[in-house]
């Protein structure tokens, strides 16, 4: 919690800046309703602080695939809010794109890591109900989501304090910088994309997109060696990428 912390604080800081270097006062961007910033940190914190205490008790693969169970969530929060109506080819598409997630998960479910895979999954619910129901709690200025980095901050440092190691931390100079770079781009200038993005966008169209993420992902843990090039990651990728062109071919339709 304390590097992530530090990165919505870096994150929070980058905001203030912008509206320094704009001329505009910050007491705008703090003007942030209590309903919007709630279901902002719980979108923000919830996701970001689940991944990271779900890869303590499981495989990163594993994790990274479950939490981004999300896009397939904020369709169906989407479809009982009454928000959106998914058409028949979203709905299919959605199927098969949690198909291959689950074909990449379901081989180590027995492996003892249910607990950090339900930290996982809780991480993807957070993140799609604040995707799903953003547009329809409305409100805060444009930039309400460099507040909630700020409450996010501190919250995620006072759970550090609380439930973190006695063990005294030594912050190295690249950490600082990780979390400056964290900050300011995934947690700082994504955020405020994706917020905008889910306010004014068509999530249904959005969450289709993002199906692609878990796949660029768990490319990228291969790349990094913390995973393996399968012949199970090709066909749960084939099946996520075929929900993608399937659900984005029903997005067009009324």
């Amino acid at each position: 919690m304390l590097f992530i912390g530090g990165a919505f604080a870096s994150g929070f800081v980058a905001f203030l800046a912008a509206r320094l270097v704009r001329g505009q006062p910050v007491a705008g961007m703090l003007a942030v309703p209590l309903p919007v910033l709630f279901l902002l940190v719980l979108g923000f914190l919830g996701h970001n602080g689940l991944y990271v205490t779900a890869l303590r008790y499981a495989p990163a693969a594993q994790v990274n695939l479950i939490s981004y169970l999300w896009p397939l969530l904020m369709v169906t929060i989407l479809a009982l809010s009454g928000v959106a109506t998914p058409t028949r080819r979203q709905l299919f598409g959605s199927l098969l794109g949690f198909a291959g997630l689950a074909w990449f998960v379901s081989p180590g479910s027995g492996d003892g890591s249910m607990f950090g895979y339900v930290l996982a999954f809780s991480a993807a619910l957070c993140f799609a109900a604040y995707s799903a129901l953003r547009a329809k709690v409305a409100g805060g200025p444009a930039d309400a989501a460099g507040t909630a980095c700020g409450v996010a901050a501190l919250v995620a440092l006072s759970l550090h304090l609380v439930f973190g190691s006695d063990t005294p931390i030594e912050i190295e100079p690249e950490a600082i910088l990780a979390m400056v770079l964290v900050g300011v781009g995934p947690m700082g200038l994504a955020n405020l994309l994706w917020d905008y993005g889910v306010r004014y966008g068509d999530g249904r169209v959005l969450s289709t997109l993002a199906y692609l993420t878990p796949v660029l992902s768990t490319l990228l843990l291969v790349g990094l060696e913390l995973a393996t090039l399968t012949s199970q990651v090709l066909i749960g990728g084939g099946l996520i990428l075929g929900g993608i062109a399937l659900s984005a071919a029903g997005g067009k339709q009324s």
